[in-house]
């Protein structure tokens, strides 16, 4: 019996020893469980993401990936964010049959039709807070008919999620390459893959593979207990000033109210006035007068 009991107590510290590092283990983010492949020995129908030693990505299962936007750093499934700064999800496709399957001879069993990707991202965290950005791809004539993966982030702080506008680009080999896909991609339906156009058909073969890229810009959350920013002080009003080069208007004249009163002393001082006017001007007639005649006289004595 001692023995029995010393087993189990090894058994219970073994495992006990084990737990921490079970619990750093990140839980399986992709599905669902499927057949797998590799390059030597490609799919002989249409499948997405299910080879295990892809030269680009290892294992394509794990195909949600993100980082900081120009940071150098390869993509990775697990990353802390910080705000003010931005980060780049990567998603990446690939229809792993093999290009045998994509012709007449075969049906086509090989080509990928109705292609679509869906994409989420939280939109707030809390401080210290995990959560997944996902990606899940699906087909109509695929096995399995999605398949799916998750990165996960963790907040450094309070903080909020933003997709930046026209950042979603594909990324291949072929016609499609650069092309900016809608905002669908957000949608739980998802938008269409292609490469000659973005009508969901993906042919067989690494060489129809590609990869979606988007932004996301991360805002810190203000505290509530932050005050509130002042107000600008309105600046002094200035004055008007005048026009250059126009005139100013004349003051318009006063109009009495009411005329000055005129009494006899008035009226007398008017008419003498007026009599010595009228006797200037009868004096400088007769004068001009004589003056013209003496002239004449002058004259005709000559």
């Amino acid at each position: 019996m001692k023995h029995k009991h010393k087993k189990i107590i090894a058994w219970g510290l073994s495992a006990a020893l084990m737990l921490p590092w079970m619990a750093g283990m990140p839980v399986q983010a992709w599905g669902p469980n499927r057949p797998t492949y590799t390059n030597e020995k490609p799919a002989d129908h249409a499948v997405f993401n299910s080879i295990t030693n892809n030269a680009a990505v290892g294992d394509e299962r794990d195909f949600v990936r993100i980082e900081e936007k120009s940071s150098g750093r390869p993509y990775t499934s697990e990353i802390e964010v910080e705000a003010g700064k931005q980060y780049e999800v990567y998603i990446y496709y690939h229809n792993d049959a093999s290009a045998t399957f994509n012709d007449k001879a075969h049906n086509y069993v090989g080509i990928a039709r109705d292609v679509r990707l869906a994409s989420s991202f939280p939109h707030e965290l809390k401080a210290g807070e995990r959560a997944a950005v996902t990606g899940k791809i699906t087909s109509t004539n695929t096995n399995p008919a999605a398949v799916w993966d998750e990165a996960y982030v963790t907040a450094k702080e309070d903080m909020t999620l933003h997709y930046v506008t026209g950042s979603a680009k594909i990324y291949n080999s072929h016609e499609t390459n650069g092309s900016i896909l809608s905002t669908s991609l957000f949608s739980s339906a998802g938008t269409f893959l292609g490469f000659k156009e973005l009508n969901g058909v993906i042919f067989g073969c690494d060489e129809y593979s590609g990869q979606v890229v988007y932004t996301i810009q991360i805002q810190a959350v203000d505290s509530p207990d932050d005050p509130e920013p002042d107000e600008p002080e309105p600046d002094d009003p200035v004055p008007d000033e005048p026009i250059p080069d126009e005139p100013k208007p004349e003051p318009e004249p006063e109009v009495p109210s009411e005329l000055p009163e005129t009494g006899p002393a008035e009226i007398v001082l008017a008419v003498i006035i007026a009599l010595s006017l009228l006797a200037g001007g009868i004096y400088w007639y007769r004068t001009h007068n004589a003056v013209q005649k003496a002239t004449k006289r002058a004259k005709g004595r000559k």
